[in-house]
């Protein structure tokens, strides 16, 4: 059902959308000028763009959106007992749209903090039934209430059953049985602040787990794992593990670097595609006030993680053999992580779906 709704609203093989986005302007890119010593935690967030210097969106920067229905006229869809007409795909690709805006982003790193968008002001035909856009909240606690009621108004407005799912998704799903949302009670003054903050927190946390590195350094050094399952993972693959210090000893011996480098090196992968993206999310927020403020979210989706029972631990030496692992088969990393800023002092306010 959710395969044709969607393909009612966006289009599919059979028939166009009947919805029309388009985007006018240029916002200026460039690579991020990051400071290792001013902002260690936003270049640990941003570690692929911040190595490699690449173009990105700066924040800030501004675009419009014309987003309407066609005008001529599409035969309705007959999707789970309702006609989804092109005035109730309009609705739906609305909701889809806040949505996107309220707990989404796009590119790259938008898990890591990146990509958030923001609406500026309400568009004009905006349907009534979908909650505005565009965010009144000022402090931590009301964006929380803020998000709790958008999501409530959108759920009742649609007419399917939205119950959570009977077994385990390969898709993210937003119910309270198998995701959670949570706004930290803190503020910053910039963005790069309340990323900087949020990336020391999961770099600290990560720091603490050190049970997986040991792991792998073993593979390195003797060919062989003891432990059968790579916990850390589950904040996304693929994971690069490189090891200073036996990258320092192996050169002290005379060892090229370059060689060196390999033999102290693994990735962690999945055994089929490229990667999985961390279920944990963390978003930075503009709040509604003046001086500028913004907040930070951290949303969690438990679906599947991956599709095979195992994932791949793959030295750079390619004298020693890759080894298979089992996958982390649950959430409780992340659920440590979320108790882990609470001991920190946060406190973490949660959104509530029903």
């Amino acid at each position: 059902m959710l395969r044709a709704a969607e393909g009612a609203v966006f289009g599919d093989i059979t028939r166009a959308s009947p919805i029309v986005v388009r985007l006018d302007g240029s916002p200026e890119t460039g690579p991020a000028t990051l400071s290792a010593e001013d902002f260690p935690g936003a270049c640990y967030m941003f570690w692929s763009t911040y190595q490699r210097k690449r173009d990105a969106i700066l924040p800030g920067q501004t675009c419009q959106m014309q987003f309407h229905s066609r005008a001529w006229d599409f035969p309705d869809v007959q999707v789970g007992g309702e006609a989804i007409s092109v005035e109730r795909s309009f609705h739906y690709a609305a909701s889809a749209l806040w949505l996107l805006l309220r707990l989404g982003g796009v590119g790259a790193r938008v898990r890591r903090g990146g990509g958030v968008l923001r609406a500026a002001e309400l568009p004009a035909g905006w349907p009534e039934s979908v909650p505005s856009p565009v965010s009144r909240a000022t402090e931590p606690d009301r964006l929380a209430a803020e998000l709790a009621d958008g999501l409530k108004a959108i759920r009742r407005s649609v007419p399917w059953q939205t119950s959570a799912p009977a077994t385990v998704s390969s898709f993210d799903v937003l119910h309270p049985d198998v995701s959670q949302i949570f706004v930290a009670d803190r503020t910053f003054p910039t963005w790069w602040e309340a990323l900087d903050w949020s990336g020391r927190q999961l770099q600290e946390f990560r720091r603490s787990h050190v049970s997986d590195a040991g792991t792998i350094a073993e593979l390195l050094t003797r060919g062989r794992m003891t432990v059968r399952r790579i916990q850390r993972a589950i904040l996304g693959l693929p994971m690069v593990f490189f090891f200073k210090s036996m990258f320092e000893e192996l050169t002290a011996k005379g060892v090229p670097d370059r060689d060196a480098r390999r033999r102290a090196s693994a990735t962690v992968a999945p055994q089929r595609g490229l990667g999985r993206a961390s279920p944990l999310i963390v978003r930075v927020v503009p709040l509604a006030c003046e001086p500028q403020q913004y907040a930070v979210t951290m949303q969690l989706f438990r679906s599947r993680f991956l599709p095979d029972p195992q994932i791949s631990v793959k030295p750079q030496d390619r004298s020693v053999r890759p080894v298979s692992v089992d996958a982390p088969e649950n959430h409780l990393l992340i659920d440590a992580w979320f108790d882990f800023v609470r001991e920190e002092g946060t406190r973490l306010t949660p959104v509530e779906m029903v």
